[in-house]
């Protein structure tokens, strides 16, 4: 694979981690209900189709081609994602709620 076709892949790892945690985010309050079955039904699709998109896109990219590092990076800015806007965003909801 190329170096920029790597380039490409992993820029769009990243990217893609914070779409990730963007809607895991969005739709937490589908994903986690009280009912068991609804619940895991629920996780299943939402990764299915999470994961299905990623390899997509990735399959646009570099036809396909998967790496242990593509997935490290998707993971690091679902994390790096969750730290810095997750707070952010309970900070302002705190500060309007005054």
């Amino acid at each position: 694979m190329e170096l920029i076709v790597q380039i490409k892949s992993i820029f769009l790892s990243f990217l893609y981690g914070i779409f990730f945690s963007l809607m895991f985010n969005l739709f937490y309050k589908y994903l986690f209900t009280k009912h068991v079955i609804i619940n895991f039904i629920s996780n299943i699709f939402f990764c299915i189709i999470i994961f299905m998109l990623y390899y997509l896109l990735l399959y646009l990219v570099n036809d396909g081609v998967f790496h242990i590092y593509f997935l490290l990076i998707l993971f690091s800015s679902f994390y790096i994602y969750n730290k810095i806007f997750v707070k952010l965003r309970v900070k302002l909801l705190k500060s309007t709620l005054k």
